[in-house]
């Protein structure tokens, strides 16, 4: 599951975005709906980002925003500024589960709908609940520490927010899978508050009073499992045989998917957001639509095994965020202009086209990896070679134009100073697999034509075949000087796929790279 729910949210973002372009309705109601967050954080910005870029695809949303800092009498204040300010929805994550409960019940009891996300309360005077299911997170993670630790060994919990119910609920669920297993032992609990300095001030107090053997760290979350981690580097402990194990798994280096990628952290759980799914639901709410009163939103452990593939993944999404916010620009100027509607509107169909294809191109070779590398490889060969060809093509042209004459064969002093100034620029860009002839022009300051002239009038060669020989020469000498693997001499080279590099060196050289191995 882990390995490809990235790409079915953005599926389904550009699928919401579809509808919404080829949509013909011009009457849309105006909604307002307001979000009351707990805390302000790095996944609270994640859930607001997805939902801010909801309403670019649902003309006539306005969000409305407000953090509470967890301070649960500030979350209340701000509860009845925002419906107070005519608010339509409320999607609340209430800081805790019973201080809360009046001003969400007031709200619903007005006729607002109200969406309880990621947190409950203590009343069930709520439209709709979304959020992961926190007792299997915390029952999921008991059992990876129990396998890691073969059922045997100390284990130190770090519970988040007191009163909170993903804290209560996690705790339950860890407690619950630690006790199958009679050789595993919690032996201290202390309660943070969500913060890695809370994690590294409740740390200390367990070592405080205890001096014993720590074998595993449950973490609340992976900020407070991190600053447990450094109380125990700083009180001299020996951690390079606990495991630290924590909640959310951020896709961000500095996240929590980033410190299990490093080994920082020993494991985390996916903790979803789904803005865009958050907003679909309150949408159908708003519009009358049937709707399911409870989404359990699912998570799944990232361990240092699968936490680099999921930020490469994290990072195709970030990139796909980018083009949406250029079509979300370009469908506004598309309203702005009735003349241009229909030109606009087909390029960015297009553009939706291929990159729904895309997707479900990727979505579905997620299934097949074996089947995504070769295409991606064949893809990537195909990209360089007709790019090769390409340069090698206007090369041509630019000799049937008349513009490369023969000059003198002799080699001169200036041809020879500037073939160093040629092959110092190529030097300094030959890992670039995107440098062009035109780049080296330019920083030459020649033209295209000139510099093809130059080359061919004192090599013989074209700048094309000099760059590739240049490159295979470089590879051939990496090959035979240095340790690296074909892959990343191929790459150091300016190559960008492994296989065509092969290719091109068997041709030139007549042998395999293997071979010079």
């Amino acid at each position: 599951m882990h390995n490809n729910f990235i790409f079915e949210r953005a599926i389904l973002i550009f699928a919401v975005i579809l509808l919404t372009v080829t949509s013909c309705a011009d009457a849309k109601k105006n909604y307002i709906i307001a979000v009351s967050q707990c805390s302000e954080d790095s996944w609270r910005q994640k859930l607001k980002q997805e939902l801010e870029m909801a309403t670019f695809f649902n003309e006539g949303v306005e969000l409305r925003f407000a953090s509470a800092n967890d301070d649960s009498h500030i979350q209340k204040r701000q509860i009845d500024s925002l419906l107070s300010s005519g608010a339509d929805l409320l999607i609340v994550s209430p800081n805790q589960t019973d201080l809360l409960s009046d001003e969400i019940d007031k709200a619903y009891e007005a006729g607002i709908p109200v969406i309880l996300f990621d947190r409950k309360t203590d009343s069930r005077k709520y439209t709709a609940f979304m959020g992961a299911d926190n007792c299997q997170i915390g029952n999921m993670l008991g059992l990876f520490i129990a396998d890691k630790l073969q059922g045997k060994g100390k284990i130190v919990e770090i519970i988040g927010l007191r009163g909170s119910s993903p804290a209560a609920e996690r705790h339950e669920g860890f407690v619950s899978a630690i006790s199958r297993f009679p050789g595993l032992e919690i032996v201290r609990c202390e309660y943070g508050d969500w913060t890695e300095e809370s994690g590294e001030t409740a740390m200390k107090q367990i070592l405080s009073g205890y001096d014993g053997e720590v074998d595993a760290v449950f973490g609340g979350n992976d900020r407070m499992a991190l600053g447990a981690r450094r109380a125990m580097m700083q009180a001299g402990r020996d951690i390079s045989n606990t495991l630290f194990v924590g909640v959310d798994a951020l896709p961000e280096p500095d996240g929590g998917m980033g410190l299990v990628a490093d080994s920082t952290l020993s494991a985390s759980a996916i903790y979803p957001t789904h803005g865009d799914e958050l907003m679909i639901l309150a949408l159908d709410i708003l519009r009358g639509r049937d709707y399911p009163k409870e989404t359990l939103l699912q998570s799944s452990i990232v361990t240092p095994e699968n936490a680099s593939i999921l930020l490469l993944q994290h990072e195709e999404v970030i990139r796909q965020a980018g083009y949406l916010k250029t079509m979300n620009a370009q469908a506004g100027k598309m309203r702005d202009s009735l003349k241009l509607q229909q030109i606009i509107l087909g390029l960015v169909l297009l553009f939706l086209a291929i990159f729904v294809f895309l997707l479900s191109f990727y979505a579905r070779a997620y299934q097949q990896k074996k089947l995504l590398n070769a295409k991606l490889q064949y893809e990537m060969e195909t990209v360089a070679r007709q790019r090769d060809e390409l340069e090698m093509e206007r090369d041509k042209l630019i000799e049937l134009s008349g513009d490369c004459q023969e000059e003198s064969d002799h080699l001169s002093r200036r041809d020879s100073e500037f073939m160093q100034k040629f092959y110092s620029v190529l030097d300094k860009h030959l890992d670039n697999p995107d440098i062009s002839v035109e780049d080296i022009s330019a920083e030459l300051c020649m033209s295209r034509a000139h510099l093809y002239r130059k080359v061919k009038s004192v090599t013989g060669l074209s700048p094309v075949e000099i760059i590739r020989r240049t490159r295979l020469e470089k590879a051939d000498k990496l090959l035979s000087e240095t340790g690296l693997n074909i892959s990343e001499i191929a790459y150091r080279v300016g190559f960008s796929s492994a296989s065509y590099f092969s290719k091109c060196y068997r041709d030139y050289f007549n042998r395999l790279p293997t071979d010079k191995k």
